[in-house]
């Protein structure tokens, strides 16, 4: 789509309301809470104490403390907690995790940290009927509990082959960091020569250090001595499920042939491709990141599987037995067998190099490390893919994970309430002797989140067959995970405020059928090695088969397509995904009610009061949304992802905007929907989706980009800059034009005397109203996809979507011209290279897929596509990108 539009440099980031206030406590209510953190502080000084004593190295201390907030720290009212932390406690952030409630600090000015220790026992030992509010030490009551960080804090339970995270170098810290840095390398390399270590490696952003082959001394030396590492992490894979089920039959009877050179490729990260007989001739080639050295050998057929599915996708469970393939395979070996570790910097290395080598800008990873906590921030592997994603033109396929097979089988052998399908996925607090919800949550790198993670539907393309564990095909399998976000669950005891949560951030983005557990049934029917002779085939399901086969989908787009970009590929498929319904979810949700009703009113929900029962509904999950965060946007349709019908259109919107501007794109309506009779006209379906650069060590910020869309009402013809300029200020001198007579009064009593607190509610309420119906293509303006506010306490998604219908009214109300709103802000605070990489950025590239739908009842209509394309500009995708590319470079 290559239709007129308009701009301005504005994005006013206010909020035109303010947040309720806050009702004071009883001060004796901070009773418990004071002895909590005088307990905490005298263990944190304790253990710094210790800290110190046990060091073995003469290495330059740089000393730890970790902050649990019960508010996100942040620099807004009252405590500008930012800078009074650094200013006037000596604390300088170097770690922010559980949406920024966790803070690691390093101790840069000993005198001022004196000042906090001052503080806090001023706070502990006030008069219990003095309330903190308004005094200096009011911020203390903010504070959760205090530590110092220790040893076991930063080994984590880990052991073997690991990653060490390291804490963020600032401006404050950075004489010392660059010195233990240094002194850390040294210390490995003595380590190596004496083989207590295999290798290490720093990746290439320097945010961590990977080390293989460590003996348990040498992890406890680094945690003891090197303050720099934040935390330690495992390496080791989710074990891959041995196939179960054999199919007795003396050949594969199938072959896959390559059709020409501009065919997709795929590069498939798994644990190498055989290239058996129907594979032969798609297997172009491999790379090698183990100690095996040979891409194409393979122990295990997990990633042969895999390479069969991306090369044919769905087209392998038909009944053909010659398929063309969609794709070409590049084998990428990045473990050797059915588990172990995964040297993640190597996988990313892998990566670069084959996109620059062979010009592979697909990938499918279907082997993933550890599961994720709930509300965990983003792990180092995700935020490497996020990074590659970004620098380069890739886009990387993850499976979600499965739950361990152990576990499915124990579980199906319990018949507690838990296990029951679909129970298991969600109810936090409740648990069985061998489950709690917290191990269905997705393994990392799934959050990734430039990249696109795929769960599993139970589905295995056999007509046939009953599902096992699974309800219905058309749902998600037993076994696939999900979204580890839960803005409902407390975080330091308190719940977030739904100004501080998004519900654009879930995962998995989309699912594809996976099979079903437990038996070969319900199973998919895969390749198998042939190696005794009747093995040919397997039976197998997981989110590992799901993966390969949207990944196959984009490569089949990208075939019709070649230019386009990658985040196109991703909103169009994500908006052409169709979700069954959630229904099935509805009873778990009313059980978790009566669950939560009895626990905290030792009664039935049904005779709890309406405030009792608003209370409850806050911490419970919808059955929409529990079912969004298993199943994301659903299943891409392969119809709607490559092509148009008469009456039902795919178009693309691929541009740049900068930060703090709003963009707006005129669409033009086709007049014959005026001739409609029916409620609803046209439907449109919307996806945004762009590419961020993360921050490492803020957990808010990972995403420092906001994006968002809105459809609205073009009134405003004749300069699309004008119109994006009132849109993007709500305080325009434009609107006064629209006041009504109420608010006109109001306003000119404003202007003569103080207005009453309800008068100036009533004048905000009329404004609003007034401002809603002139923008909305119907008597209110639409939500945004994504909210901006708070924006410095906020996490954000980098991808959204809107769905309107438009009727006879809405079309003649826009003069048949629909105005999609576009605007961009960058968070503020970022770290010194993410400043830099604003000032170097002034523009940022997005995609918008739509789908416009024709829903009138007309007889005889004029073809939908026909008509868009005669009233707007519109191009097959082609070498748009390109030119974008250019228009980037030249305004650098």
């Amino acid at each position: 789509m290559k239709n007129p539009f308009g701009q301005t440099n504005r994005f006013d980031k206010s909020r035109a309301i303010t947040d309720p206030e806050e009702k004071p406590k009883d001060p004796e209510a901070y009773t418990a809470h004071k002895k909590k953190l005088a307990t905490s502080f005298a263990k944190l000084l304790q253990d710094r104490a210790d800290r110190l004593e046990r060091k073995t190295l003469k290495v330059e201390n740089i000393s730890i403390v970790e902050v649990r907030f019960l508010i996100p720290f942040s620099n807004v009212a009252p405590y500008y907690a930012l800078n009074k932390f650094l200013k006037d406690f000596g604390l300088s952030p170097v770690m922010q995790r559980d949406f920024n409630r966790t803070v690691l600090f390093a101790i840069v000015d000993e005198a001022k940290f004196g000042n906090f220790h001052i503080l806090l026992n001023q706070y502990v030992e006030s008069d219990k009927r003095t309330p903190p509010q308004g005094t200096p030490y009011a911020i203390m009551t903010t504070l959760f509990d205090v530590k110092y960080h220790t040893a076991d804090a930063i080994r984590n339970n880990c052991s073997g082959d690991l990653v060490f995270e390291f804490i963020s170098n600032n401006a404050e810290v950075n004489a010392k960091y660059d010195l233990q840095r240094a002194f850390l390398i040294e210390y490995l390399d003595e380590r190596r020569v004496l083989e207590e270590i295999s290798s290490f490696t720093i990746d290439p952003y320097d945010k961590m250090v990977q080390i293989k082959g460590a003996s348990k001394q040498v992890m406890v030396e680094i945690a003891q001595n090197f303050d720099v590492v934040a935390q330690a992490h495992s390496l080791r894979t989710v074990t891959v499920r041995p196939d179960k089920f054999n199919i007795k039959q003396l050949t594969w009877d199938l072959s896959i042939n390559n059709s020409d050179d501009n065919t997709m490729t795929i590069g498939v990260l798994d644990n190498g491709i055989r290239p058996i007989g129907p594979l032969n001739e798609i297997v172009l080639d491999g790379l090698d990141v183990t100690e095996s050295g040979d891409s194409l050998a393979a122990s295990h057929r997990h990633g042969t599987v895999v390479a069969s599915l991306a090369a044919v996708g769905h087209r392998f469970f038909g009944t053909q037995n010659n398929l063309t393939a969609d794709a070409k395979i590049y084998s990428i070996k990045i473990m050797d067998g059915v588990d172990g570790y995964i040297d993640v910097i190597k996988v990313t290395e892998a990566i670069r190099s084959i996109h620059y080598s062979h010009g592979v800008r697909l990938f499918n990873l279907s082997v993933c490390i550890q599961s994720k906590a709930y509300n965990e921030m983003p792990s180092f592997f995700a935020y490497l893919l996020d990074k590659l994603s970004y620098e380069l033109d890739v886009l990387i396929f993850i499976a979600a994970g499965n739950m361990y097979q152990d576990d499915l089988l124990a579980m199906q052998e319990d018949s507690h309430e838990l296990h029951v399908y679909p129970n298991h996925f969600y109810n936090p607090g409740v648990s069985s002797a061998i489950h709690e919800c917290t191990f269905t949550n997705i393994c990392a790198p799934a959050e990734s989140m430039n990249n696109i993670t795929v769960g599993a539907l139970a589905d295995n393309y056999r007509p046939d067959t009953p599902t096992h564990l699974s309800l219905d095909k058309n749902l998600p399998a037993y076994y696939t995970r999900k979204n580890h976000y839960d803005f409902k669950q407390p975080i330091n005891g308190v719940r977030l405020s739904n100004n501080y949560s998004n519900r654009n951030l879930f995962k998995p983005d989309i699912v594809m059928p996976g099979g079903d557990l437990l038996n070969d049934d319900s199973a998919m029917q895969v390749l198998g090695f042939g190696d005794n002779g009747n093995d040919y085939y397997v039976f197998d399901a997981g989110t590992s088969l799901a993966t390969p086969i949207a990944a196959n989908l984009a490569a089949q787009l990208m075939n019709l397509y070649p230019n386009i970009a990658l985040q196109s590929v991703k909103a169009l498929m994500i908006n052409s995904a169709d979700s069954y319904s959630h229904a099935h979810l509805d009873e778990s949700v009313e059980k978790r009610r009566e669950l939560l009703a009895e626990r905290d009113y030792q009664s039935a929900f049904d005779d709890l009061g309406g405030a009792q029962k608003a209370v409850i509904t806050r911490q419970i999950l919808s059955a929409e949304d529990i079912h969004r965060n298993i199943a994301g946007y659903g299943k891409p349709d392969q119809e709607k992802l490559l092509y148009s019908t008469d009456n039902a259109v795919s178009l693309v919107l691929e541009d740049v905007i900068s930060m703090d501007h709003h963009k707006v794109f005129l669409i033009n309506i086709p007049e014959y929907l005026l001739n409609s009779t029916n409620g609803k006209s046209l439907h449109i379906q919307a996806t945004l989706s762009f590419k961020m650069n993360p921050a490492w060590g803020n957990h808010v910020d990972y995403n420092p980009l906001h994006m968002s869309f809105n459809f609205l009402n073009s009134f405003i013809k004749d300069s699309p800059d004008k119109l994006a300029e009132v849109i993007a200020d709500r305080h325009h001198d434009f609107y006064q034009g629209i006041w009504t007579e109420e608010i006109e009064q109001l306003q000119n009593k404003k202007d003569e005397e103080a207005l009453s607190k309800e008068e100036k509610k009533r004048l905000a309420k009329l404004k609003t109203e007034a401002i809603g119906n002139l923008l909305g293509f119907k008597t209110s303006v639409n939500r945004w996809s994504e909210d901006f506010f708070p924006l410095v306490n906020k996490p954000l998604s980098n991808r959204q979507q809107i769905s309107i219908k438009l009727a006879k009214k809405d079309i003649q109300k826009i003069g048949n011209q629909l105005v999609l709103a576009v605007r961009c802000a960058v968070k503020e605070n970022l770290d010194s290279d993410l400043q830099e990489w604003i000032r170097r950025t002034p523009m940022h590239q997005f995609s918008i897929a739509l789908r416009i739908t024709d829903e009138s009842k007309l007889e005889d209509k004029p073809k939908l596509y026909e008509e868009l394309q005669a009233i707007n500009t519109l191009e097959i995708i082609a070498n748009t990108m390109a030119d974008l590319d250019q228009d980037l470079e030249a305004d650098a």
